[in-house]
């Protein structure tokens, strides 16, 4: 089995957009994917969860093939341990890894985690990191909104990134239209600063759009990076 965690540097950025994006490219190729979110916030009992919502454009390729969890989901729109809290309950990553560990085999299982990567999962403190560092998780795809300021943000996230001992890259993803040079100016950058890009997915566009630096697209035949 596969895993690939997927964060990034805030909420709202297109976590979820992206993981609906690579569930598609998956079962395309005949995978079985399973999509877990760790923990999600500010959602009514009515409300379509975040990993729901990553499958359902895959789901009429193959029904056996597509899996949705959510681990914790809590009403309040709060970073998690408040919003754990606010429900009377506390999260801990023990009880989490357990959740996890507990889930049924598949070939790709995607985490995508709520906020950004150092946002506390747990009460101690520890967050998605610590997380993957007690998985085994193959990937660490960090999503940044594609903008003037990204090259910033690609940064920080990089560095406090376990790069070291998981393969990890950055995502970039346009939540508005954005000026070509601006992209070209992040492409740059990133480049010199030897930080990986894995892809970069357009605005509004369903298709996953991934560069040759994302070692997964590989692993597949016939597959078309840009």
């Amino acid at each position: 089995m596969n895993t690939i965690l997927i964060s990034g540097n805030d909420t709202n950025i297109g976590k979820t957009w992206i993981c609906r994006a690579l569930t598609r490219y998956l079962v395309s190729h005949n995978q079985s994917v399973q999509v877990v979110k760790v923990v999600e916030t500010g959602v009514t009992p009515n409300q379509k969860c975040d990993a729901e919502t990553a499958i359902e454009n895959s789901c009429h390729l193959s029904k056996t093939k597509c899996q949705a969890f959510t681990l914790y989901s809590f009403i309040e729109p709060l970073a998690p341990v408040t919003a754990a809290h606010k429900a009377g309950c506390k999260l801990r990553l023990e009880s989490i890894l357990y959740k996890i560990k507990s889930l049924p085999e598949t070939n790709w299982r995607i985490l995508e985690t709520a906020g950004g990567l150092a946002v506390p999962l747990d009460e101690t403190g520890l967050d998605a990191v610590d997380l993957a560092l007690n998985l085994p998780v193959d990937y660490l795809l960090l999503v940044v909104q594609n903008r003037l300021g990204a090259i910033h943000q690609a940064r920080v996230l990089a560095a406090y990134a376990p790069h070291s001992k998981i393969t990890t890259g950055i995502w970039f993803n346009d939540t508005i239209p954005v000026d070509k040079n601006v992209t070209h100016s992040n492409y740059s950058e990133l480049a010199k600063l030897s930080i990986p890009l894995w892809g970069h997915q357009l605005y509004q566009s369903q298709e996953l759009r991934f560069f040759d630096s994302f070692s997964i697209a590989h692993r597949f035949k016939n597959h078309c990076p840009v």
